[in-house]
């Protein structure tokens, strides 16, 4: 196990955006969300994966909210700060979302704008005040089960402890859901997105009381 003292957190830097979609799309390997609407052959999987972390990553870089480890990508965790918009059209087509479509067919298109629609839906529904939303955490998984993902989460939660907000997740593992848990998260919803698609977990931090 490695000395996480050692570690330090840094903000993504827009030339490591590629090397870490890299990093992302080996951690959402086996993502049931990603799995559902992926293309069967593996090498077409890989492909959307990581061209959908990176459009991700690139719609979410402005606010320069995306933590990582110095000196190489072990994880990444990209931040939405409050008042700011998660589905903002212009932007997803800005950050590539046409480049993420057109790597799986009609079907899975349909499927996940769908998919895509309820979450937002439920975020909006359940999130009236300012607050943060954790796009995306993933570690690789040769450094998982070593804390990072925790040291990614930490410089956001302190600053919406001090801010009196709560932060907004969704995650697509039991795991997760557990890891998430040991952070303060607390589920709120949890089912599918459509018919027959993997469960969804929705889970909201509520801000830690000012000693």
């Amino acid at each position: 196990m490695i000395n996480t003292q050692k570690i330090e957190i840094q903000k993504l830097e827009n030339s490591q955006i590629q090397m870490a979609s890299q990093v992302l799309g080996r951690a959402f390997n086996q993502d049931p969300i990603f799995a559902y609407i992926a293309p069967k052959n593996l090498l077409a999987k890989a492909k959307l994966i990581e061209s959908s972390c990176q459009m991700l990553l690139r719609y979410s870089q402005c606010h320069n909210q995306i933590y990582t480890t110095k000196n190489e990508i072990k994880g990444i965790a990209a931040w939405i700060p409050p008042g700011y918009a998660t589905d903002n059209i212009l932007r997803l087509f800005q950050a590539g979302i046409i480049t993420v479509l057109l790597n799986i067919d009609i079907k899975q298109i349909l499927i996940s704008l769908s998919m895509l629609f309820t979450a937002e839906k439920y975020h909006k529904q359940m999130m009236k005040q300012p607050h943060w939303y954790l796009m995306m955490l993933g570690v690789s998984p040769d450094f998982q089960g070593q804390g990072i993902g925790g040291m990614l989460l930490e410089p956001v939660l302190q600053q919406a402890d001090i801010e009196g907000l709560p932060c907004y997740l969704e995650t697509s593992t039991q795991a997760a859901v557990r890891f998430y848990q040991r952070h303060g998260f607390e589920i709120v919803w949890n089912g599918e997105l459509s018919p027959g698609s993997p469960q969804l977990w929705i889970m909201i931090r509520e801000p830690k009381a000012k000693k």
